[in-house]
């Protein structure tokens, strides 16, 4: 019955190693120390020469290869076969012997083919020295040079060149500043075609010219590219890519507004006074509030139903703090309620109420309180007052804020400022009227409350209107979205910016021409915009509209056609993220490689 056990088990390993070889028999095998060695030999009867072809029967020796295989149960594989050495019986060949050969390993490799296979495709997504590490822990012993070796043995996908007829093309960083490569993706696969390591002219153009049938090329406004492309492929339909064309225009365009605008552009107020004093008063009232009444106000406000966005807006909070403080224990809130001053002031309390436990203690022993005040050292009025059930230790005054010097005038300093009357003048009717404090303390108040308020609005102008502080940068988002989605600036400051600066509202509207011109495919408005932009007659745009003279073609068809170069665009991106990987060892054959095996598995998947 034993026997017959084993031989079961024996002929079902026997089926697994003919899975590797049918002319493999299996021998024995041993696990030791989560390894698995398989010893196997081969059962053909007569073996080819590889270097000449003939067939041979006759054996010369024998000898033990040992080669790894794919794991099993987590146990690494090492197969012993007892290869053999024939005599090659042909007079004309160049070897005496040679040794039997297998299909599913190299001559003289340490790993079988797909072994092999699985360590490229685990080190084509990541590093070779992650992969090494992921690799030796339960496939296979391997250091991070031998993943590296296999991953340039390994061939580049072949691609039928013939069938590639649109295409788009850019160019990206083998080395920052210094070498740089061309990718090309298939417009309609989104798959990575090719890549070259030069941006170069006759590199290029030899490149290009090796894809015989293509008909659409999208690009960037290279002018490299652009000459290549016509070298190449005189009648391909080249097109410019939008982006870049958009990216160009407004960049010339916030050069120009640099050189007019401030960075703080001050306008005409058009927000309501009162809602902004308002909004100034409760900001202030806000920060003066502790966390512990924060936290009461948050309960209150969350019983009237309001959602955490306008809880967090009326109280000037954080929404990561109110999350913070809402996941917080009882315990732990209480804790974080405590400030400094709280603690020092309990340690004080817990300090006097030991002093007055002694005193009460003296007394109930039958000491009178003349005594009581020899031994304590206490006053006997503070004797009295320990003895008195109903004396609280907390200090009258705890928790009270005491009014400063400059309390009862603050109300008159916000009308004089208010009115715009100079700090100097303020500072002298206040001592008029009484103040004994330092000038130091109303200055430091009066630059305090313009900053709280130069946000909103400034009285700067003679003629005393008020005006409004608009960062520069902000008035630039114009130019990339439309005007309700900056929710910064309002619909009346932006008809404000543009009545007390025209020129921005020229530029505004000739950028969102363009732009609208681009989606809705209008090429007819393409010339009449051309004129319309030369007549603005400023340098930077007349430099946008010099580069799109160059290439005027490619330009029209960049509105008439939807291809973009967007999709070389994510493509490079992928690119970046595998060359960080590859910590130092990007050649660019390496990479190349990588890139391409890469897109040939997502395609196969």
């Amino acid at each position: 019955m034993k026997i017959k056990q084993k031989k079961r088990g024996l002929y079902s390993m026997d089926e697994f190693i003919k899975q590797l070889d049918p002319n493999l028999d299996y021998i024995s095998h041993e696990i030791k120390d989560g390894k698995c060695y398989i010893t196997v030999t081969s059962n053909r009867k007569e073996v080819t020469c590889p270097f000449c072809g003939w067939p041979s029967s006759r054996i010369h020796s024998t000898y033990n290869r040992t080669f790894q295989d794919l794991p099993i149960q987590g146990n690494k594989v090492f197969i012993i076969i007892r290869n053999r050495k024939f005599f090659c019986d042909n007079s004309d060949c160049n070897h005496t012997t040679f040794a039997e050969r297998f299909d599913f390993i190299s001559y003289k490799a340490k790993k079988t083919r797909r072994l092999e296979d699985e360590i490229v495709r685990l080190s084509i997504n990541c590093s070779s020295i992650t992969a090494s590490k992921i690799l030796k822990e339960n496939v296979v012993d391997i250091g991070k040079s031998t993943v590296c070796n296999l991953l340039k043995k390994k061939e580049t996908p072949v691609i039928d060149k013939k069938t590639i007829t649109a295409v788009c093309i850019d160019d990206f960083a083998i080395k920052k500043r210094r070498s740089y490569g061309t990718i090309m993706v298939d417009i309609f696969t989104h798959q990575i075609l090719d890549m070259i390591d030069s941006r170069d002219y006759e590199t290029v153009c030899e490149w290009l010219k090796s894809y015989p049938n293509l008909r659409i090329i999208s690009r960037d406004g290279s002018v490299t590219y652009n000459n290549a492309i016509t070298g190449a492929h005189p009648e391909a339909l080249q097109i410019s890519d939008r982006f870049h064309l958009l990216k160009n225009l407004t960049s010339y365009v916030t050069e120009y507004l640099k050189k007019r605008l401030k960075p703080q552009v001050s306008i005409q107020s058009v927000s309501q006074e009162i809602k902004e004093v308002e909004t100034i008063k409760q900001a202030n009232e806000n920060r003066k509030l502790t966390l512990k009444e924060k936290y009461e106000k948050i309960k209150q406000l969350s019983l009237e139903g309001r959602c955490k966005t306008e809880i967090c807006r009326s109280l000037n909070m954080d929404i990561r703090a109110y999350d913070k403080l809402i996941a917080m224990t009882p315990e732990e809130r209480e804790k974080l309620f405590q400030t400094k001053n709280m603690i020092i002031h309990e340690e004080k309390v817990k300090q006097k109420m030991e002093r007055i436990n002694e005193v009460r203690e003296l007394k109930r022993i039958g000491l009178s309180n003349i005594e009581i005040s020899r031994r304590t050292g206490l006053d006997r009025k503070t004797v009295r007052r320990y003895l008195d059930e109903n004396f609280n230790p907390v200090h009258a005054s705890y928790g009270k804020k005491r009014n400063g010097k400059l309390t009862p005038y603050i109300k008159t300093i916000d009308e004089y400022l208010e009115r715009g009357m100079m700090g100097s003048y303020i500072v002298e009717k206040i001592h008029e009227m009484g103040y004994d404090g330092s000038s130091s303390t109303v200055r430091h108040y009066m630059t305090d409350w313009k900053k709280r308020r130069k946000k909103y609005y400034d009285r700067s102008r003679e003629d005393g209107t008020k005006t409004e502080i608009i960062k520069r940068e902000n008035i630039f988002k114009l130019l990339y979205h439309p005007i309700e989605k900056v929710k910064i600036i309002s619909e009346k400051q932006f008809e404000m910016i543009c009545k007390e600066y025209p020129f921005f509202e020229k530029i505004y509207k000739i950028t969102w021409e363009f732009k609208d011109m681009l989606t809705n495919k209008n090429i007819e408005a393409f010339d009449k915009w051309i004129e319309r932009a030369k007549n603005l007659n400023i340098p930077e745009i007349n430099s946008f509209i010099n580069g799109v003279e160059r290439d005027m073609e490619a330009v029209r068809n960049a509105i008439k056609y939807e291809y973009s170069n967007g999709l070389v665009e994510g493509c490079i991106n992928k690119l970046k993220v595998i060359k960080r990987i590859m910590y130092g060892r990007c050649s660019f054959e390496t990479l190349k490689i990588k890139i391409l095996q890469l897109e040939k598995m997502r395609l196969f998947n």
